[in-house]
């Protein structure tokens, strides 16, 4: 039998059943096992999380950080979000939440509010964590739901007229790594915060 991989860690139960169209389907039972949801965000000193459906700088370091972690998990996004990115991100799920059931969003599902999201999340095969990925309305509503604060903050103010939640610190108090960097004259540091 080839090597399942992290996705049947967790699981109380494993059957294989013989399809007669379809050759051997796996059943996986997961009983009373539910993704860790954690949050993950770049935030300027001032608040700052976008401008007009756009971050506001540009770090590659910080989209590789990004990339990495939510890598195998599943991201919770608003339309928004979606939209800059411009499609679901290759190697996770994407949960978007809208209300507007006219628009679609290739490649990712979607939810009406944040409650059917992560119920949604939990069931999708996805072995990582689910991530809440903004924007503002999504991280205000979010951040009660996550154990865990992935955050770059950056160490400068810039315009925008989205921002990160300026009581977080009330969620997550407790600080368990961070790491600085710097692209040319902007200074940033990547923080992990759990509650």
């Amino acid at each position: 039998m080839p090597h399942l991989g992290k996705a049947f860690d967790c699981c109380q139960s494993v059957q294989i059943n013989k399809s007669s169209t379809c050759g051997f389907r796996l059943m996986v039972l997961l009983k009373g096992v539910s993704k860790p949801i954690y949050c993950i965000v770049a935030v300027a000193q001032n608040g700052v999380i976008g401008s007009q459906g756009r971050l506001p700088w540009h770090i590659p370091e910080d989209l590789t950080w990004f990339m990495d972690q939510t890598e195998g998990g599943v991201m919770i996004e608003g339309p928004n979000c979606y939209q800059e990115l411009g499609k679901a991100l290759p190697g996770r799920g994407t949960v978007v939440v809208s209300r507007n059931e006219q628009k679609s969003f290739p490649g990712a599902e979607r939810a009406k509010n944040l409650n059917d999201a992560i119920a949604l999340a939990q069931s999708l095969p996805w072995t990582g964590p689910i991530w809440i990925t903004g924007g503002e309305r999504i991280y205000a509503e979010g951040l009660p739901h996550c154990t865990k604060l992935y955050i770059t903050r950056i160490h400068r103010d810039f315009m925008g007229d989205r921002y990160f939640p300026h009581d977080w610190s009330r969620h997550f108090t407790k600080k368990v790594w961070s790491k600085d960097g710097r692209e040319k004259d902007l200074s940033y540091t990547f923080e992990i915060w759990e509650k």
